[in-house]
């Protein structure tokens, strides 16, 4: 007897290459089984998923959700289980001085599991821009921050924004590198400077540093720092990145995501590796909304369903070192489910220059079985009709 069996789904799960009707069972807080065909009456519980999406818990990349020190920031549920993500990855809101809230105040709290990427500034995101100076650098508070949460820490956040990193340019990267390295940990890069302070020379000389593993945040960004040269062609730095195996993310955001950069890269095969929103306050009901939302914005560019499926489950599981448990629903995985349902439609995406595009499809976010707790999704806000 099962105490979960969610029953007549299609089951997408890119990590053991699953794609069709199937029924999953969870017992306790782990899979169980994924069978053509399990008895409604093993299981206590039945969920009916015919005609919806079932797929390992979706990742979300990169979020903020430093809920009530960080001020843009958001609950970790708002962003994860009420939008059908189960587990949430927060891109560097909070630094060495400030880390200690997460455990005392926020994750406590959470249903949806949180892991952190830690900024270079020891105060986070709490000034923007951060990093006025090196007096905001400490590699030392950073190591033992990082080595008694590393259950929790995932890597080293660097945004390519702000006076410091205008001034000492890739010495600030080669620092974020430097305590990086020593913990054994990637580097998460944001580039993409709204306000211009940032030569965009230095993205160039930033991928040449970054290694397998390390992350560079918004790919798509159409924002000064991105990757294309002023020709418009694809700086042959990021091509080369992407064979030392840097991995790509989306962090669509309201602030950095481009539809014109994104067709032109993608055109040229640069895909993201993983899918995620950037998601704050700002962006909960303007053009970011969700991450199904903004998996559908990649399914309106062309690629396929399960293909951002991969992008949103097992291949960021991967990038935080948590495969053995999340990011598929093979038996004995953390009972963690997304269910969605691609809805047929008319809708109006916007990226942040203003550029519109209709979309005929949108993954919506239908349930969250989290740790095996079933939990309704309530998405505040989705993009506006196109009719």
């Amino acid at each position: 007897m099962y105490d979960i069996v969610i029953k007549g789904g299609r089951v997408i799960d890119p990590a053991q290459n699953l794609d069709g009707t199937m029924d999953v069972a969870i017992n306790g807080d782990k899979i169980a089984a994924v069978n053509r065909d399990i008895s409604p009456q093993e299981g206590k519980r039945r969920i009916d998923a015919k005609g919806k999406i079932v797929t390992p818990g979706l990742v979300e990349m990169h979020a903020h959700v430093f809920d009530g020190v960080m001020k843009i920031a958001l609950e970790p549920d708002v962003a994860g289980v009420k939008q059908g993500v189960t587990t949430v990855v927060d891109g560097g809101s909070s630094g060495e001085a400030t880390f200690s809230a997460f455990p005392k105040y926020i994750l406590p709290a959470a249903k949806t599991s949180v892991f952190c990427f830690l900024h270079l500034c020891s105060l986070g995101l709490i000034p923007e821009p951060e990093l006025r100076g090196w007096e905001e650098v400490n590699l030392d508070g950073m190591a033992a921050t990082i080595e008694a949460n590393r259950s929790i820490i995932k890597g080293v956040k660097l945004r390519l924004v702000g006076n410091l990193v205008a001034s000492a340019g890739i010495e600030v990267v080669k620092t974020a590198k430097k305590i990086a390295r020593q913990c054994k940990l990637p580097i998460m890069i944001h580039i993409g400077d709204t306000e211009k302070k940032v030569p965009a020379s230095l993205t160039p000389e930033c991928l040449n540093v970054m290694e397998a593993g390390d992350i560079l945040s918004h790919v798509y960004t159409g924002n000064q720092g991105n990757v294309l040269r002023p020709d418009g062609t694809i700086m042959p730095e990021l091509k080369a990145a992407i064979k030392r195996g840097v991995i790509m993310d989306t962090a669509n955001g309201r602030s950095n995501f481009s539809f014109a950069s994104a067709r032109k890269c993608l055109a040229e095969g640069i895909l993201p590796d993983t899918i995620s929103t950037d998601l704050t306050h700002r962006g909960l009901r303007d053009r970011t909304f969700n991450l199904p939302v903004n998996m559908s914005k990649f399914m309106a560019l062309g690629l396929g369903l399960k293909q951002v499926v991969a992008m949103t489950t097992i291949n960021p599981a991967r990038a935080i070192h948590e495969e053995s448990r999340i990011g598929s629903l093979k038996p004995g995985m953390a009972a963690d489910v997304s269910i969605l349902e691609l809805k047929s439609g008319a809708w109006t995406l916007t990226d942040t220059p203003g550029e519109t595009m209709k979309t005929d499809k949108l993954l919506m976010p239908v349930t969250a079985v989290k740790a095996g707790k079933v939990i309704k999704a309530a998405p505040v806000a989705l993009p506006p009709s196109a009719r």
